[in-house]
């Protein structure tokens, strides 16, 4: 499949993304889709062990500029919030996320909707609008 025309801002050729990943060709169309089309896109990969969906991510994370991959086992929310306020991050790449806990995973969703991160804590609040630059 040629990438080419399908994918934005990426630090390699865009062509060579899936390079390293043999075979699942459907899902390469579908990233291919959702990085070419306008707004913002989740996706969630979903499978047995051993199914290339770390191998995605990292392939991902080694061609999208400003991207953060993130370990869900190691991940907890503030932890994630703090560095998308430093770091502006327009691409989160979360692997394992069923491994965060459930109380760390909440804020995903609402960054999802709006794009917009908040943390209000006793000292102070924050909120910053997170946006990708696909075309």
């Amino acid at each position: 499949m040629n990438f080419q025309k399908l994918f934005g801002p990426f630090t390699k050729p865009r062509e060579d993304v899936f390079d390293d990943i043999i075979g699942h060709e459907h899902i390469k169309r579908l990233f291919g889709l959702a990085l070419g089309s306008q707004g913002p896109n989740h996706m969630l990969l979903s499978g047995p062990p051993a199914s290339a969906k770390t191998m995605f991510l990292l392939s991902l994370r080694q061609c999208l500029k400003d991207s953060f991959f993130v370990d869900g086992g190691n991940a907890t929310k503030a932890g994630i919030i703090d560095y998308l306020f430093k770091n502006r991050t327009p691409y989160l790449l979360i692997d394992e996320i069923d491994k965060m806990s459930p109380r760390d995973q909440t804020f995903l969703l609402n960054l999802m909707e709006t794009g917009i991160v908040t943390e209000t804590k006793y000292v102070r609040t924050r909120e910053a609008k997170i946006k990708s630059d696909l075309k």
